[in-house]
């Protein structure tokens, strides 16, 4: 039974532990942080798997085109694990990318509410992606009834016009956001079911807590910022959380306070995570439960790493790293645009707490 996963895992394995050998040392990202401006952040980056994206002369001028090609990049470096894998493994793992799809999608459908203008394509990271979506015409449709029906051939067209009657009533494009996301967790949990035992309780319990963390942070939103009651705001829940399941999430929700709620969340399944939040000086800010999550994901990623070599964790969890890198050298990229201090751009990086 042993050489099964072993001829399974073999040469991914191999090629991952090479990949996550590449992954930037945490003194870097401190330095990285500490760089005077954009120029100095794109040197401190040469000789990295990243040089290609900032060596290109046109981030010089605009700088979002950096964060274009670094998830370009990470697209990229997904898709090429699909190569070595076979079967349930490999429709998991490709599963995955329709989540680019859905940021596309969304990020889209703000710009047209925004602005109607679809200048701002060119930032939209599509390379290699599953389905082939009419971003420009999602823009351009004079209905968002129009705009959804393009949609059609992709999995994402029946969630988003299933929330449309919501979105109208509400007036904000989050019910179409959360029930495209809904039914992407939905799908992935089918796929999870049919990988070996082993496999399956490793990715039940890194994407239980990936759902955790959307579903709190969705969750807290409605509640303290849309005054939803609680009873529907267990409309906006995706199933298979890790420790947060329906009945924990009323209990938090009968708090009258975000500290209060988030703090009883963080310790039923982060322990020492909720002492950090209850500290903060800025704890009623959301933006440091995404963080306290997201670390908590990288910490168990990391723990993955150290367990049976030939199993889908490798894979998951170089995946999980890889993400939080590019997404932590986007924020301090943007934070040196925004002329932000080291202290400021800090906290709102992804590192073990």
């Amino acid at each position: 039974m042993v050489f099964k996963p072993i001829s399974r895992y073999s040469l991914v394995n191999a090629k991952v532990r090479a990949k996550l050998s590449n992954l930037l040392p945490d003194e870097l990202i401190g330095r990285l942080a500490e760089t005077r401006d954009e120029e100095g952040f794109y040197s401190a980056l040469s000789g990295t798997v990243y040089e290609g994206v900032f060596s290109r002369p046109e981030i010089a001028i605009d700088p979002r085109i950096a964060e274009k090609l670094m998830l370009e990049k990470e697209i990229i470096w997904h898709m090429e694990l699909l190569k070595d894998l076979r079967g349930n493994v490999r429709e998991l793992v490709s599963h995955f990318l329709e989540k680019y799809e859905i940021e596309n999608i969304k990020a889209v459908l703000r710009i047209r509410l925004r602005t109607g203008c679809d200048d701002n394509l060119e930032y939209i990271a599509d390379t290699g992606l599953p389905n082939s979506i009419p971003y420009r015409g999602l823009i351009e449709a004079p209905t968002m009834e129009d705009a959804l029906s393009l949609l059609e051939g992709t999995p994402y067209i029946t969630p988003a016009f299933a929330a449309l009657d919501d979105y109208k009533e509400r007036k904000t494009l989050f019910p179409i956001e959360t029930s495209m996301e809904i039914d992407y967790y939905k799908r992935l949990k089918g796929k999870v079911e049919k990988l070996d035992r082993r496999d399956r309780q490793i990715a039940r319990r890194l994407i239980g807590i990936e759902i955790d963390q959307k579903n709190l942070n969705w969750l807290m939103r409605l509640k303290f910022y849309y005054d939803i009651p609680v009873a529907d705001l267990l409309d906006y829940n995706i199933p298979g959380g890790s420790s947060l399941d329906r009945s924990k999430l009323i209990k938090v929700f009968q708090c009258e306070s975000i500290e209060n709620s988030l703090s009883i969340a963080l310790e039923q399944f982060l322990g020492k995570a909720s002492g950090f939040f209850a500290g903060s000086k800025q704890g009623g800010k959301l933006y440091i439960l995404e963080i306290i999550l997201w670390n908590y994901l990288v910490s168990e990623a990391r723990k993955t790493l150290g367990g049976f070599p030939f199993t889908i964790g490798t894979i998951l969890a170089y995946l999980i790293l890889k993400r939080a890198e590019v997404r932590n050298l986007i924020t301090i990229l943007n934070g040196k645009v925004l002329g932000m201090k080291r202290e400021d751009i800090e906290e709102h990086l992804r590192v073990l707490f």
